[in-house]
């Protein structure tokens, strides 16, 4: 395994090349067997799920798990690319609401960011609409809120959600060798959402901070500071927050759980995520802008949390649910999705939940 400073040995040439052959060969030479389980409810990785479903599963655990152990970072471009229009770039905001755990050598950056359905001209057209802010998932080092990644959760968030617009940035990535670390990720978040509120002048009490995995571990982190900084620096709150499968203990990795066999993330994942995105503080562990589970705090935001009974971070979002909840004036729902696996709002249309994710849509219309 590669620390925060380093890439492991296989990021490099050619030993890249021969552990992707022979890490193919192997998924070629279990797919038979994969397919075989399949067949047999009792095999699959939930008896619930469909012969599609635990194939799609297997092969989506297969695709992040090669990725993982190479360690690769993309990075990511400011170009519209097929967004045309849809993408907008946005700059910080001014460097004295980058307080706290935002101050560090890393400081805020331009970013971009991905409008669904479509940009609006002006913010005056949403001043009376509910617009999402949502962070996309992928461990702190995968994803960028485009289309191919965010398109499935962007058309849920509108078709069958009730918002009338969805801005999903592009926040920087974090990957080896120091790549983009903690706060660098949480500073865009800052960054989109007071683009929202200053520059388009959408009233806060219209937008949704929303986030899944990683992203929601975002939003969360995003709810503290303004809770703790936000009166000093005119950071008016969000209307609610609506986090899915919130990865709220980055570092347990390790952690044996019932769901380990049942869900798509492997452990490589979840530790190129961790390392990459925290693995330089001490207190990684124990830091609550990093893992919510370590410390609740009072919000008087509404939040709605969603995770699937068959996710490998089912313990820990309910215990952080539990935590947060144990204080009196904070209001938190948690909707526990039957047999899904990690972040089907997100997948749903890659691993064939779509039906499950439609369940999802309707208590997350109703709550907002």
């Amino acid at each position: 395994m590669a620390n925060q400073n380093s890439h492991p040995l296989i990021s490099y040439q050619p030993f890249r090349l021969l552990f992707q052959i022979g890490y193919v060969a192997t998924v070629v030479a279990r797919l038979p067997i994969w397919m075989a389980m399949a067949l047999f409810p009792s095999l699959r990785q939930h008896p619930s799920w469909t012969v599609k479903q635990s194939l799609l599963a297997r092969g989506t655990y297969a695709w992040l798990d090669v990725g993982s152990q190479v360690g690769i970072t993309k990075t990511l471009s400011l170009e519209n690319g097929k967004e045309g229009d849809q993408f907008q770039v946005v700059n910080p905001a001014d460097s004295r609401l980058y307080k706290g755990p935002l101050e560090s050598g890393i400081k805020p950056a331009v970013i971009g960011g991905t409008w669904y359905p479509h940009r609006p001209e002006t913010g005056t057209e949403l001043a009376s609409k509910i617009v999402v802010l949502h962070l996309h998932g992928g461990a702190f080092v995968l994803g960028d809120g485009r289309i191919d990644q965010c398109g499935f959760l962007g058309k849920t968030w509108v078709e069958q959600c009730g918002a009338a617009a969805v801005f999903a940035p592009q926040y920087r990535l974090s990957g080896y060798a120091s790549l983009n670390p903690f706060p660098a990720a949480l500073q865009d978040s800052l960054t989109a959402y007071t683009f929202l509120l200053y520059e388009l002048g959408i009233p806060p009490h219209q937008v949704v901070l929303a986030g899944d995995s990683a992203g929601a571990n975002l939003a969360i982190a995003l709810l503290r500071y303004i809770k703790e900084f936000g009166r000093e620096l005119n950071i008016p709150t969000p209307r609610c927050a609506v986090l899915v499968s919130p990865w709220v203990a980055p570092f347990d990795y390790d952690r044996e759980t019932p769901n380990r066999t049942s869900d798509y993330l492997p452990r490589s994942f979840l530790y190129w995520g961790a390392q990459a995105y925290a693995g330089h503080l001490p207190d990684g562990r124990s830091n609550p802008y990093v893992t919510p589970l370590a410390e609740a705090f009072a919000t008087p935001i509404p939040i709605l949390v969603t995770v699937g009974t068959a996710e490998i971070l089912f313990d820990a979002v309910t215990a952080w649910v539990k935590k947060m909840k144990d204080i009196p004036e904070n209001s938190v729902e948690l909707y526990r999705e039957n047999a899904a696996c990690h972040d089907t709002f997100l997948v749903g249309g890659i691993i064939n939940f779509e039906e499950s994710v439609r369940v999802v849509a309707t208590k997350i219309r109703e709550f907002i």
